[in-house]
């Protein structure tokens, strides 16, 4: 983590846990630049999109109370929704399955495009939308596809508050965050003054700057939760009892239906391990959580810098504090340094090469480039020598390993964290 601080610049907090108890808790850089404010484990961050799961949670809950089943149609608890999406189900929002059309409206933009610009809050399922757009057919067939939407679960928080008769803030704090003892956790309101908010940055060539005005409130369900590493401690802890979610909820929340999406929870696996996780960014913030449910590990990070950069490094952080936690090999975070390689040298690294996948190497004229799937190039390789190079993806690194004859054989490939080798093609 200090080599993540000093040669990545990570500006934010850690807390990994294991058996509900934490084993590393840590904080870097400044939550206030201009004051000269460190952050600490107890500043609170914007966690984007990792907010879904507490939206999901509370339509769970619902639920679980028999306020709602998640098969209902959305039209039973907003009589406004479009009749051209009647067939859309919550449980459709929650998975992001809903096929739901592409929008004009500032719902569709990133949350991080909102600004005091933005039209008035969304209120009601109309505000989503142009004129006329009501009358689009779904994109794909309710439950057939997998489509991540911002808008499905804004209209989630809008169920949320029809069904309970209260903001779905206040929901929240009451069903939740209070009961559970999350202090430092809420739904973001840019009037209320809040201590130890952390101030968020964004990451240009020619260093940090302020993050753009973003009021919280738009996004409601989609992303709007404020928290801490201890907060969000507590909440994997709730998960693995029966409060406030009982087993047949949480077994919802936890079970994928399509491109290993559950409710608010990415289920995939890391490290041959079962990992339930999800990610966040916002404007002037990202944020990452991890539970390995089976061998009762918790990691979360939370980061006050926002860019391509500092998204990729926090999904590299929590692979790697997860290979730390269960002595599996991990590397240091190092300064990579392009070196001098004359374009007709690329040929040597040029082809196809095959593992959990299939992609190539392409050189185009005095750039060599990875395609994938072969044929469509993704982005732009630099070697550090000539069996090293790193790509212009973030945390992307190759290292190239010579058969006998000294010709390239094999690629083993540094993901975010994850490894994994790739066996050159012959021609």
């Amino acid at each position: 983590m200090s080599a993540r601080a000093s040669v990545m610049g990570f500006s934010g907090a850690a807390l990994v846990a294991h058996d509900g108890r934490p084993i590393f808790r840590a904080a870097y850089g400044m939550a206030n630049r201009e004051f000269d404010i460190p952050n600490t484990p107890k500043t609170k961050f914007r966690i984007g999109s990792v907010s879904k799961q507490f939206t999901a949670a509370a339509v769970l809950l619902l639920a679980q109370r028999d306020a709602i089943a998640i098969t209902d149609p959305v039209s039973k608890h907003l009589p406004d929704w479009p009749e051209a999406w009647s067939e859309v189900t919550i449980h459709h929002l929650l998975t992001h399955t809903g096929g739901l059309p592409r929008l004009t409206t500032q719902a569709m933009l990133d949350v991080s495009a909102l600004s005091r610009t933005s039209p008035l809050q969304f209120e009601e399922v109309p505000d989503l939308f142009q004129p006329g757009e009501d009358l689009q057919p779904p994109d794909t067939k309710p439950g057939e596809q997998f489509a991540y939407s911002n808008v499905g679960y804004i209209v989630l928080g809008m169920i949320v508050e029809r069904v309970s008769g209260t903001r779905l803030s206040e929901f929240l704090a009451r069903e939740i965050f209070k009961p559970l003892n999350m202090e430092d956790t809420g739904c973001e309101d840019p009037g209320v003054i809040l201590r130890q908010r952390a101030c968020g940055y964004t990451r240009t060539d020619a260093g940090l700057i302020n993050a753009a005005y973003v009021d919280m409130r738009f996004v409601g369900g989609a992303g709007s939760v404020y928290s801490t590493v201890d907060d969000l401690l507590l909440w994997n802890n709730a998960l693995d009892s029966d409060h406030p979610l009982q087993a047949p909820a949480k077994e919802c929340l936890f079970t994928p239906l399509k491109a290993d999406y559950a409710c608010g929870w990415w289920i995939q696996k890391r490290l041959d391990r079962v990992v339930q996780w999800h990610g966040g960014n916002v404007s002037g913030f990202v944020a990452h959580v991890m539970r390995f449910p089976a061998d009762r590990l918790f990691i979360a990070i939370l980061c006050n810098v926002w860019s391509d950069v500092d998204r990729g490094q926090l999904r590299a952080m929590g692979n790697e504090l997860a290979a730390i936690a269960f002595g599996e090999k991990y590397e240091l975070p190092r300064e990579h340094k392009r070196t001098t390689m004359p374009p007709a040298e690329f040929e040597a690294y040029v082809g196809k090469y095959s593992g959990k996948d299939t992609f190539a190497i392409a050189r185009e004229g005095d750039r060599l480039m990875l395609q994938w799937p072969p044929g469509v190039s993704v982005f732009e390789l630099f070697p550090e020598s000539r069996v090293e190079f790193f790509a212009s993806r973030p945390e992307y690194y190759l290292t190239f390993s010579m058969d006998s004859a000294g010709k390239v054989a094999s690629a083993r490939i540094r993901n975010e964290g994850e490894e994994g080798t790739w066996t050159r093609m012959p021609p």
